[in-house]
């Protein structure tokens, strides 16, 4: 890896992973267009846990509330929201695995991604919009939600955001449920990549510096985005990602 291919894969990577426009798809389309053949399971690792680690600190408050009044039951919300991930992960790995290089699977699941945002904001629209608190039957569909996005180009906050403003969840919660939602479940397959990764392609020695740096650039970016995504999602503008994933997917099913 280069220096520019590190760069680039930690903007956007610290930018797609929170906006509902999917990180892993950009990633593919990065890769692609820049011809970048070289591939890292490690810098992945790295790049993850740095987003993650920017989820921790925007979501600080809410973390240690959690704790402290030792909330049991919007902590089962939260397992039960992750159930549906991590069977779909152990169950369907080598296929996900496997189409994670195909671009244009990826465009068009983008384009889908694009549709699922348009049905929200008509939702959000809704003068008689309801709106509820998390429950266990919504923390579940959410959880589902999250699942299908495991395929590259499915945005994992688009597709559980989206999910939870259709339900009617209120904005505030349903931003904070999807970013809470993501820790165990980014955390398990971090940590399943760590035990599984071949310890000989790390090349810790000559790539130290890298990873330092790459991680940097997507935590910054990281936390950037997240503050930009709850702006959008207050003025209710975001038909934008909606236009944007259709504009870029499209882009690349045709030409």
């Amino acid at each position: 890896m280069t220096y520019i291919h590190v760069v680039l894969s930690g903007v956007v990577q610290g930018i797609t992973e929170f906006l509902p426009v999917s990180s892993s798809g950009h990633l593919v389309f990065l890769h692609k267009f820049f011809g970048f053949t070289e591939s890292s399971v490690f810098f992945d690792i790295c790049l993850h846990v740095a987003t993650m680690l920017a989820v921790i600190l925007y979501f600080r408050k809410d973390i240690i509330e959690l704790v402290r009044k030792k909330n049991s039951k919007y902590f089962l919300y939260i397992v039960l929201g992750t159930v549906p991930a991590g069977i779909a992960g152990l169950l369907f790995e080598e296929k996900i695995t496997s189409v994670f290089s195909n671009y244009k699977l990826a465009a068009v699941m983008l384009i889908l991604t694009g549709c699922v945002l348009f049905l929200a904001q008509v939702f959000l629209n809704r003068k008689n919009y309801i709106t509820r608190d998390i429950n266990g039957r919504f923390s579940v569909l959410i959880g589902v939600a999250q699942a299908f996005a495991l395929f590259p180009g499915l945005s994992r906050s688009g597709m559980t955001i989206s999910t939870a403003l259709i339900s009617g969840i209120k904005t505030e919660e349903a931003f904070r449920f999807s970013f809470l939602l993501s820790i165990p479940i980014i955390s398990a397959a971090m940590l399943y990549k760590l035990l599984t990764i071949d310890i000989s392609s790390l090349a810790l020695s000559s790539g130290l510096l890298k990873y330092a740096v790459g991680m940097v650039t997507a935590f910054v970016f990281g936390f950037l985005s997240l503050n930009f995504l709850w702006r959008i999602i207050k003025s209710k503008t975001l038909f934008i990602f909606g236009i944007y994933c259709i504009v870029l997917g499209g882009s690349i099913v045709l030409f």
